[in-house]
């Protein structure tokens, strides 16, 4: 390898071809294996002195960032930043960068499918079936058609949930603080409190960030204001929603159902309350990974480390530290 080239670490096994191909012209790749401990990690950019961090699986605390006095760029092969220490790159003046439109489809059609398994039974009828029941002549699922929707949260995937169910005729409430009223579409309800919308919707779906203020958004008061046939879909972060609370409430029948792609602690800690709580169907966070948004992902994610390696200036909306650069 020339000294010529950037150094750059992954976190994870693989890249998608597409991304290395426009890696490899100029750049050497290391690849750190999934999710690595951060002393391992930070061993590994001070080993390389990494001028590059693509950060697919795992986190990036401070002892992380410091590690390599090269580094100029972090780059989240995804959109969440709650595992980057997003302060001590600030700091350092490095930018961390999102892949900002690589994955809001499938996120959002998983949400659907989760909605849809919910309503089907399909998960429990599967199961049925393959033990040799047959219980065409005893089972009811519900329709979505006409049901009320509660988005939480209306960035690009909350506001492509609300696309995907307008045939299904869902009447559709938000409530995000930073949501102006010019943004809203048409035909949409915009809750101005939380309560407001954990009151009305059939249907609760979380599409927010994780931050100190979401962190446990959706807990025993709020899981309390539900109607009792209610579902909650967490495609979002698993601590946005306080896990011992859910399994309450589901034991409890506060609440009727959960689809849950996100998880406190993953793999969850108590998975087999989760399981003997109720009718819950779960995945393994896996909402964002289809083949297409892990091109695209890994593409955005090459496409930021090289921006910033060649001295161009990225696109505001990847930046989660826009303040660190200058925009006009």
């Amino acid at each position: 390898m020339k000294d010529s080239l950037f150094r750059v670490v992954v976190t994870g096994d693989s890249l998608a071809q597409e991304a290395m191909e426009i890696l490899s012209p100029k750049c050497q790749v290391e690849f750190a294996g999934a999710y690595p401990q951060p002393s391992i990690l930070a061993q590994k950019l001070k080993e390389q002195k990494a001028h590059a961090l693509i950060l697919r699986t795992g986190k990036a605390p401070a002892e992380v960032i410091e590690a390599s006095p090269n580094l100029k760029v972090i780059a989240k092969h995804g959109i969440g930043v709650d595992n980057i220490d997003v302060l001590t790159a600030t700091a350092l003046k490095i930018p961390v960068l999102v892949t900002a439109s690589a994955n809001y489809q499938s996120v959002a059609e998983h949400t659907l499918g989760l909605m849809l398994s919910l309503a089907k039974d399909i998960p429990w009828l599967d199961s049925r079936i393959r033990q040799g029941s047959w219980d065409k002549t005893q089972y009811r699922g519900v329709e979505l058609y006409g049901k009320s929707l509660g988005l939480i949260g209306f960035g690009r995937i909350g506001r492509r949930v609300y696309e995907l169910v307008m045939p299904l005729k869902m009447r559709v409430l938000v409530f995000d603080p930073f949501l102006s009223e010019e943004n809203l579409p048409p035909g949409i309800t915009r809750a101005q409190h939380l309560e407001e919308l954990l009151k009305s919707a059939d249907i609760v779906s979380l599409h927010c960030p994780l931050t100190e203020q979401t962190r446990h958004l959706i807990g025993k008061k709020e899981l309390r204001m539900m109607k009792k046939r209610a579902w909650l879909i967490n495609t979002a972060r698993g601590e946005v929603v306080e896990e011992k609370a859910l399994i309450e409430a589901l034991k409890g029948c506060w609440i009727a159902a959960a689809g849950i792609d996100t998880f406190q602690k993953e793999p969850p800690e108590d998975l087999q309350s989760l399981c003997q709580a109720g009718k819950i169907v779960m995945t393994p966070h896996v909402a964002a990974a289809t083949e297409e948004a892990f091109t695209r992902m890994g593409v955005e994610a090459a496409q930021n480390v090289l921006t910033i390696l060649e001295g161009r200036k990225p696109e505001r909306s990847c930046l989660a530290n826009p303040e660190i650069l200058e925009f006009g």
